[in-house]
């Protein structure tokens, strides 16, 4: 059969290392591998906010938070419980084009792993199992249920489930979906677009932080889940007809000092509302200027590194509803009313922070051997891989990435 595509893409997001961890994963034998078999950037550039899902929905579509309408993880909520507020867990919620979307246009099948803000994605991801978690008093499986492919989650269930899955925490999620890649790679036809979010890394530094055992111990983990996936596609002698783009959203950072409850020390003082984004938090205030007057006042005491305005929010193609948000110093967070967060690392951080910076790694034929690019956007994913796979993808802010 005439292939659709002139080549098969695996995209694989790492959750929360940067270039502040290059060496270490660089050690790494599957890490290693993709350097010096394809072309590697240390320095690519993410969006802000610097949190997962207006991240993943920058890479999956090309385009920045001021135009893809993800926000946050999450709407907000002020005063709801963080274990029932609601996560952008929809597709539909995405407010542009996703690559997910090109490739179905094209014929291709796709598949789509514990990737953010693909839930109910069926029209045009084949094969979706996707990141959504039960709240408080949700069972999980009806969760899946309803924003998974549900012919194939029942299947799976069914055939592996509590067999392979030890348990719904991330890192054998993590493992669990990795098996089920490969058993995707065993099909007559493989999907020709899969993307996979492994966030082993991301759980483990926000429980114990950067550097610690359990920190080494997900590095590992990831490793050998990129390596058995590389193995199914050698396995099926699909090596010539596939890349490899493997990317990280943000690295990590220990909160030492602990978390500031920013929204309620502004709701007590009448001034307005904050909703934290970890290191970092959007103010909402009816009168702009008096907040921004109120935070220079209390800059020291709140330990707020930078105040960003609309201005310098818009240059960065933040959301477009956010125009005041504030940065803290080394250290500290910030955490919202009537939440207490208890993470050891985290990120939310501005993007000129040292542990913004991304990496991405760029495996196959159209790439040049042990390449190295001084520069590239997270936006430049979703383009390059369109231009790769010839899917049409014109609406983009990223550009194409060099290649053969």
């Amino acid at each position: 059969m005439k292939r659709k595509t002139p080549y098969n893409v695996i995209l694989i997001s790492v959750d929360a290392v940067s270039k502040e961890d290059e060496q270490r994963l660089l050690q790494l034998p599957v890490f290693k591998y993709l350097k010096e078999n394809g072309t590697y950037c240390n320095n690519m550039t993410t969006v802000f906010p610097t949190i997962t899902y207006p991240i993943h929905t920058s890479a999956i579509t090309g385009v920045y938070p001021d135009r893809h309408k993800i926000n946050h993880n999450e709407p907000w909520q002020a005063d709801v419980p963080e274990d029932l507020r609601r996560w952008y867990w929809a597709v539909n919620e995405i407010g542009a084009k996703t690559l997910w979307k090109a490739a179905a246009e094209k014929g291709l099948k796709t598949a789509s792993l514990l990737w953010p803000v693909s839930g109910k994605g069926t029209g045009a991801i084949r094969w979706d199992f996707p990141e959504c978690m039960p709240l408080r008093g949700e069972n999980p499986v009806i969760k899946y249920f309803k924003y998974a492919t549900k012919s194939w989650l029942a299947y799976t269930e069914l055939k592996w489930g509590a067999k392979v899955r030890k348990s719904i925490k991330r890192n054998d999620l993590d493992d669990y979906c990795c098996f089920l890649v490969e058993r995707l790679l065993e099909k007559k036809r493989v999907p020709e677009l899969i993307t996979v979010h492994f966030a082993d890394t991301d759980f483990s530094r926000h429980d114990h932080g950067v550097g610690s055992s359990e920190d080494e111990r997900a590095m590992l983990h990831t490793n050998d889940m990129l390596q058995r996936i590389m193995d199914g596609v050698r396995k099926r002698g699909l090596e010539e007809d596939t890349v490899f783009v493997v990317m990280s959203d943000h690295g990590q950072e220990n909160v030492d000092h602990g978390y500031i409850p920013l929204d309620s020390v502004l709701c007590d003082a009448g001034i307005g509302r904050a909703q934290s984004i970890g290191m970092g938090a959007y103010v909402y205030a009816d009168n702009e200027q008096d907040a921004i007057r109120y935070l220079e006042e209390h800059k020291n005491e709140l330990h707020i590194e930078k105040i960003l305005c609309n201005e310098e929010l818009r240059k960065m193609h933040a959301p477009k509803d956010i125009s005041l948000a504030v940065q803290a110093e080394t250290g500290y967070g910030y955490s919202d009313r009537n939440c207490e967060c208890n993470h050891v690392g985290d990120h939310g951080f501005g993007v000129d922070h040292p542990t913004a910076k991304a990496l991405l790694w760029l495996c196959g034929k159209p790439f040049e051997k042990g390449a190295e690019i001084d520069s590239a956007r997270i936006v430049d994913i979703a383009p390059t891989i369109a231009d790769i796979m010839q899917l049409s993808m014109p609406d983009c802010d990223g550009t194409v990435i060099k290649h053969k």
